[in-house]
């Protein structure tokens, strides 16, 4: 067995990491472990699980209080248990300066995984291009995530952002029971996933519900997901006048049901790289309705994913919503595992290359 040490700033309860934990659940851990190192103190949502399937969980020293000590843990920690894979899961170059901490500390077989088209700090990014880069593998969640992370012209494989398809099938008995609980009965309601941070652009969600309120009075927003920006949207609810019909349910555990309670989808994200809220609420078979801008066309699996351009009005995203065919697809499931983004086939491809890299 062969142990895969898997790099992140932070390990929350967001894409990236339900991307990898869906991997290790389906992963062949007879074959390939994955032990998991962040950059900060205290632990982290996905620690119990974690460990319950036999990883081991590291902290290096937090890099804003101190880089060199930072470098200096991420060294010691693949060092001393003789990781030759590592494997840094990063929105921006800046996930190179823990590859050359592992490389420093002995691991040869680097790889940084692009997941998002955009940097939160672009100038960071751009600093790291020019002064970070390591040679390693690269791997992308989307063809647009790794032309951002390592140019039109690189070389990089596309990891899919894979599901357990057949789970996140519609389920008409958690629709009643959900629908029942949030008081919906039969009035049009909107979901949306996604945490509280500036790229989901929660600001930008309300004001196109407002909107869709407006026309269809009694219609409902649904937001799953926590974080530092859930207080602001939570205020611009009342400032809009639509806070009766906006539910904000926090952090949930339940998010396969609960698409089944919805009647679309919406995500007006500033910059995505391939969420896999967006692959769970198409195989639920729902419209769903994007930013242009931001999400690749690539994440259109099913057909169903409309592409609306960020700089069109708030009127213009809910008059498309309202004229849109709203009704299931029910054979999404087999139509997401057709198209190569069931979990159980992708976790066997990317064990492949792993297994490929300690022959290297």
């Amino acid at each position: 067995m062969i142990r895969v040490l898997h790099v992140f700033h932070e390990m929350a309860n967001g894409g990236t990491g339900h991307f990898v934990m869906n991997y290790y659940r389906r992963m062949d851990r007879n074959q390939v472990q994955f032990d998991f190192l962040t950059s900060v103190d205290g632990p982290g949502y996905w620690d119990e699980e974690i460990l319950s399937l036999g990883g081991k969980l590291f902290h290096a020293y937090p890099f804003s209080r101190n880089p060199i000590r930072n470098y200096d843990d991420i060294a010691r920690i693949v060092r001393e248990n003789q990781y030759r894979i590592v494997h840094r899961h990063t929105g921006s170059a800046f996930g190179y300066f823990d590859l050359r901490a592992a490389r420093h500390g002995g691991a040869d077989q680097l790889i940084l995984h692009a997941h998002n088209t955009e940097a939160g700090r672009r100038i960071v990014h751009q600093a790291a291009q020019l002064l970070l880069k390591t040679p390693c593998h690269h791997f992308a969640c989307s063809r647009e995530a790794g032309s951002f992370l390592f140019g039109e012209q690189a070389d990089f494989s596309v990891i899919p952002n894979a599901i357990e398809t057949g789970r996140f099938a519609f389920q008409p008995v958690s629709r009643e029971k959900l629908r029942k609980d949030i008081g919906a009965g039969d009035r049009l309601v909107i979901g949306h996933v996604g945490r509280f941070q500036p790229q989901k652009n929660h600001g930008r969600l309300l004001s196109i519900f407002a909107g869709i309120h407006k026309r269809r009075p009694g219609s409902m927003l649904v937001c799953v997901g926590d974080g530092e920006e859930m207080a602001a949207a939570q205020a611009l609810a009342r400032q809009l006048g639509v806070e009766n019909d906006v539910i904000f349910l926090g952090q949930r555990s339940d998010v396969r049901e609960l698409l089944s309670a919805f009647d679309a989808f919406l995500l007006p994200s500033l910059y995505e790289g391939f969420p896999v809220a967006l692959v769970e609420a198409q195989a639920n078979g729902l419209k769903c309705f994007v930013s242009k801008e931001a999400v690749p066309a690539e994440t259109d699996i099913t057909g169903r994913v409309s592409f609306i351009p960020l700089s069109e009005s708030d009127d213009v995203w809910a008059e498309t919503v309202l004229r849109s065919d709203l009704s299931r697809d029910f054979t999404a499931p087999d139509r997401v595992k057709a198209a190569g983004y069931d979990i159980a086939d992708a976790a066997g491809r990317l064990k492949d290359i792993y297994l490929a890299m300690m022959k290297q």
